[in-house]
């Protein structure tokens, strides 16, 4: 009996393996492309929450200042009777 060369497959096995090796190195940099977008999009989306935030704020001082100034016009206030 005589055994088939030991070089051959170790080889092919190699060839796979750094076919495999490319591959994931490729989806790797997918992902860390899609990372970088999604990244970008959560920092984007804190910047629109920031301002969203100021102009509630905003808004909840000028009802008060419109509330107190309507209050305080004459005839508008509350009824005493």
């Amino acid at each position: 009996m005589s055994a088939d060369p030991v070089s051959e497959p170790v080889r092919g096995a190699d060839d796979d393996v750094l076919i495999r090796l490319a591959a994931i190195d490729q989806r790797l940099h997918q992902i860390s492309t899609h990372l970088a977008t999604i990244g970008q999009l959560l920092s984007q989306l804190d910047e629109i929450r920031t301002n969203l935030e100021t102009l509630i704020g905003s808004l909840g001082s000028a009802e008060s200042i419109v509330a107190g100034t309507v209050c305080e016009l004459p005839g508008r206030g509350k009824s005493t009777s």
